[in-house]
């Protein structure tokens, strides 16, 4: 009798059986999937939602293969059942977004990415999304201050600069017409022609609006300087320069010319780009592109130990840049600080991979919720 009941307590509970087999279809999911039998996978995660019907993240799982599929509809019912069951879970919600903004249901596609942003700020994809459901419900202001920002946050997104450059564009010609029927030969329409070339990358084009509007108002400062900046960033530095010089004579204070023209004196007069760079710093003392090219000017002067101080103060403030880093690794490695050089080099490559992957990475790409 007494070993009956051994043989019985040692035997595996049915919640053990349970978590086990699970465990064992997750994994077996995952294989399938990663073979390209979806269909396969699906069964598993259908299998694991029968034995446990409350796990979030095989409703997630599930609802991101339909996804795949092209399958909305499956994919929204197991999306919402989700985000019910894991209110908290970003990943669901943003799926759930992007599969209602793909069925046209762009005010439902508004509300989930917007929860899916507040949960996971760093998911751009979800923002931009969120963006793009604004645009398509006219909300074009709103729509702008997201893509903006993540612009800000990855300036080579092309996702980003298409839709910001249309929703620029809308903005633009509604603008410029109301502008022409008050004044018609105002200079800012010259200035809102020149913004939107800047966002479609045409920078020739932009700095031909922002002379012309410097022939119909030639003393606005504003416009020299971003004469200057389409200039430079179009690859015309030796004019970029006359024209930074220029906005500097009518506003000494702009620090923007102050430091990108340091930026431009770089490789040839470092001297000159740490003297320039200073002026922006004394204008606007937390200018981490200031810090960032006094920096490398200082690394070309040999003064390693300035370099190494003004980068670090760039890297506190976008730590997210691999660039600072990469020359933060230089200053130390001249410095000697062999270990810090290592660790700054291990977070450039890290974020460099990063940046790489995710400009491969057609949007959305939402994460897959592991099974626990």
């Amino acid at each position: 009798m007494i070993g009956l009941l051994l043989l019985f307590l040692a035997l595996p509970s049915a919640s053990q059986m349970a978590d086990e087999r699970i465990q064992q279809l997750d994994n077996q999911a995952q294989e399938e999937e990663k073979n390209g039998n979806v269909d396969r996978a699906i069964e598993s995660y259908r299998e694991i939602i029968r034995l446990s019907p409350r796990l979030a993240a095989a409703h997630n799982n599930l609802g991101r293969l339909y996804y795949q599929q092209n399958k909305l509809e499956e994919a929204t019912t197991s999306l919402k059942r989700a985000c019910e069951l894991g209110p908290k879970l970003a990943a669901p919600r943003a799926l759930l977004g992007f599969a209602l903004f793909q069925k046209g249901d762009f005010e439902a596609a508004r509300r989930e990415l917007k929860v899916a942003a507040q949960l996971n700020p760093h998911d751009r994809n979800a923002r931009l999304f969120l963006a793009r459901s604004l645009v398509e419900l006219a909300d074009l202001k709103s729509a702008a201050k997201i893509l903006e920002q993540l612009q800000q946050e990855d300036p080579k997104n092309t996702e980003v600069l298409y839709t910001l450059g249309t929703v620029y564009s809308s903005l633009s010609e509604t603008t410029i017409g109301k502008i022409e029927t008050v004044d018609p030969d105002s200079y800012l329409i010259e200035v809102l022609l020149g913004k939107f070339s800047e966002i479609k990358q045409v920078y020739r084009d932009a700095a031909e609006h922002y002379k012309r509007a410097i022939q119909k108002a030639p003393d606005v400062p504003d416009l020299y300087y971003r004469y200057a900046h389409a200039l430079w960033i179009g690859g015309d530095s030796e004019n970029a320069l006359a024209q930074y010089k220029r906005a500097l004579e009518l506003n000494p204070y702009d620090y923007r010319s102050y430091w990108e023209q340091a930026r431009a004196q770089l490789s040839e007069h470092p001297d000159e780009a740490v003297q320039l760079a200073t002026k922006a710093l004394e204008l606007k003392p937390n200018l981490a592109e200031a810090f960032t090219v006094r920096g490398r000017a200082l690394l070309s002067l040999g003064k390693s130990k300035e370099a190494a101080e003004d980068l670090e103060k760039a890297v506190a403030v976008y730590p997210e840049d691999p660039a600072i880093h990469f020359q933060l690794a230089r200053a130390y490695r001249q410095l000697g600080l062999t270990q810090q050089a290592q660790n700054e080099n291990a977070i450039y490559e890290r974020l460099d991979k990063e940046s790489h992957a995710a400009k491969e990475q057609a949007p959305p790409a939402p994460p897959q919720e592991g099974i626990k």
